[in-house]
């Protein structure tokens, strides 16, 4: 299709610079022809635009084509087959071009924003059927990650690199950061504060006190065989573990409501000691790295592990193979709901094209290097001439129409320059 449209893009150009010529050979044959001396002014004045419009039509013609080829093709003169000739300089500067015009952050930012992709997804999810096909398409892209799990020697090579990596991490500073992120702002007494309150509230429940008292009677029993057949054991068992509850659940109350007590500052100090030793006690650093190789070369942990996600693997396969499948049907309505969400929520999708505008930003430069890199390195090696051509096809048409202008202004300006040159004259006789 580009072939053709170029090569009449090319014939119309011809016709134009052949009609120049057959009007300036007429005019010249008619400046011969005595019987048209009264129409020299006039003839006179076609032979210059005709004249002028083809040297405009072959400067163009000219201009063009050395664009992309030799001229002439086996002795070529200089600045010709300029494509060609300049092949590492045109990738270079396209490549930078696109880098800095198209990839620049802020470039991508403000396309980013302008384009408000929360607002579009939403609009494309709320479309029917198009959240079926995201679902089917995770639900696919899913299985094929399974597939590929599932092969022995992608999972074995899997394995052993993750084997590799765990090796090699240092479990100290890794448990030291995290309890500090974990007790940070005194979250570990609001740990301990649920966990007190949940003790208190289970030693309070009937089936806790009976639990108890059980336990105390048959203590009696084994215990205090004598005492057993005097006292009342059974009374002594229930009163027994009502007055134990009670404390506990007195001292619970009391720990729940002072921030300074005892227990809370000794449970601050002992946090603190283990945290400084995890990360200072080298021993204990042995001990937790000896741990994590232990687990790592544990055969029937792995066993089990394996066993458990082969398991899981199947169920998620079955599942995304079915027609009515769950996973599918759920995605379904999460999306629905994120699109209802965007929707209707300014501040929400305001909040996630400023994420998405800063991420593309962030990336933009990233990819950018990669992208250009490929545009310079394709360009390079293509053939010069197969370049060249591939040019021409795509831009040719609309070069063509240069060569027609050519014509014409050149034209233009040889009947300009005409009627100056008769104007100048016709002074001069006067």
């Amino acid at each position: 299709m580009k072939e053709k449209q170029l090569a009449r893009a090319k014939r119309i150009a011809l016709l134009w610079l052949l009609g120049a010529a057959v009007l300036f050979i007429i005019a010249t044959v008619g400046e011969k022809i005595p019987a048209l001396m009264p129409w020299s002014t006039l003839i006179g004045f076609i032979k210059m635009v005709s004249e002028a419009a083809l040297i405009g039509g072959l400067a163009d013609w000219f201009a063009v084509t050395a664009l992309f080829k030799p001229i002439p093709p086996r002795y070529p003169i200089p600045h010709t087959n300029i494509v060609a000739a300049n092949k590492h300089t045109i990738a270079q500067n396209l490549s930078e071009f696109v880098q800095e015009k198209f990839f620049h952050p802020e470039a991508i930012a403000t396309l980013v924003r302008q384009s408000q992709p929360a607002q579009a997804v939403s609009k494309w999810l709320l479309y029917p059927g198009n959240a079926e096909k995201t679902a089917r398409f995770a639900g696919d892209t899913v299985r094929g990650a399974l597939t590929l799990v599932n092969d022995q020697k992608i999972s074995d090579l899997f394995t052993t690199n993750l084997k590799k990596m765990l090796s090699r991490i240092d479990l100290s500073p890794l448990a030291g950061g995290t309890l500090e992120v974990l007790t940070r702002e005194g979250r570990h007494q609001q740990l301990l504060d649920q966990l007190i309150a949940k003790a208190a509230a289970l030693l309070q429940r009937p089936a806790a006190q009976q639990f108890i008292t059980e336990k105390l009677h048959q203590w009696l029993k084994t215990e205090h065989r004598r005492l057993e057949r005097f006292l009342p054991t059974a009374w002594l068992s229930e009163q027994g573990a009502r007055v134990a509850t009670q404390a506990i659940v007195s001292t619970i109350e009391d720990i729940n409501a002072d921030p300074d007590h005892p227990l809370r500052k000794r449970f601050d100090q002992y946090v603190a000691q283990l945290i400084n030793d995890v990360e200072n006690d080298p021993a204990l650093a042995d001990k937790l790295n000896s741990i994590r190789d232990r687990l790592l070369d544990n055969a029937v942990l792995h066993n089990y592990m394996s066993q458990i996600l082969d398991d899981l693997r199947q169920r998620l396969d079955a599942d995304l193979q079915a027609t009515d499948s769950r996973l599918q049907s759920h995605m379904v309505t999460m999306l629905h709901d994120m699109a209802h969400t965007l929707a209707t929520r300014e501040e929400a999708s305001h909040t996630v094209n400023n994420y998405i505008t800063q991420a593309a930003a962030y990336v933009a430069p990233q990819v950018s290097e990669f992208l250009t890199r490929h545009i310079r390195t394709t360009i390079e090696n293509w053939d010069e001439q197969e370049m060249a051509a591939q040019i021409e096809l795509n831009i040719g048409k609309d070069l063509q129409k240069v060569r027609i202008n050519g014509t014409l202004v050149g034209g233009l300006i040889g009947g300009i320059l005409f009627l100056i040159e008769l104007g100048i004259g016709q002074v001069l006789v006067a």
